[in-house]
């Protein structure tokens, strides 16, 4: 979990970010039909549960 003591928020944070930015940019030329937040479905679903995972409601 981030936010404690020895793993702060801003990691889980950045690393959250810096995937999402990863998955739109192989993602790009995917139809609409196929995006959710300008990435793939399997994208969108993997990266908000790693979120539910760490903790992280706002990133």
């Amino acid at each position: 979990m981030h936010g404690k003591d020895d793993v702060p928020v801003g990691y889980g944070t950045s690393l959250l970010a810096e995937a999402r930015d990863e998955f739109r940019q192989a993602d790009r030329n995917l139809p609409a039909n196929q995006k959710k937040s300008n990435m793939s479905t399997p994208h969108y679903n993997a990266i908000h549960s790693a979120a539910k995972t760490m903790g992280v409601d706002k990133w």
